[in-house]
């Protein structure tokens, strides 16, 4: 079982705080996406603990899901515009320099959409799923 823990200094008020919050999820990032996780923590924090982390993780991935989201957008324009240099290039371009040059054109915007569609969406879809992993983690009081 991989263990994460929780100190006092994680909690203000009573609550998880934003920097107990990043402190916990730099402690799962090398932890094994299928693997169990425990969360130890002092035991007068656990009752406000759950909410307040569900919060944090709520509004985390709203984010990513935007982010995505964007991301796909993103890469619809980018490959359009490649698309569209290169029926430029194709139909009305004559010259061979200018051909070659928005080629080269081409292949940039078509290489972005690639790009951020499967690598930076695929950083993305790592974090969304530590995220559930720490959701399903058990809370054990210490």
């Amino acid at each position: 079982m991989n263990e994460v823990s929780l100190n006092n200094a994680d909690f203000d008020n009573g609550k998880l705080s934003l920097s107990g919050y990043i402190r916990l999820k730099k402690q799962c990032e090398y932890i094994r996406y299928n693997s169990d996780v425990e969360i130890k923590m002092p035991q007068e924090y656990a009752e406000n603990f759950k909410d307040t982390f569900e919060c944090f993780v709520a509004n985390e991935l709203l984010y990513i899901k935007k982010k995505r989201r964007n991301a796909k957008i993103i890469a619809l324009t980018l490959l359009m515009v490649g698309v569209l240099w290169y029926l430029v290039r194709h139909f009305f371009i004559s010259s061979i320099i200018a051909q070659e040059i928005t080629l080269v054109a081409t292949w940039v915007f078509v290489w972005a959409a690639v790009e951020k569609l499967f690598f930076d969406q695929n950083i993305l879809i790592k974090r969304r799923r530590r995220l559930f992993q720490l959701l399903s983690a058990k809370i054990i009081e210490k």
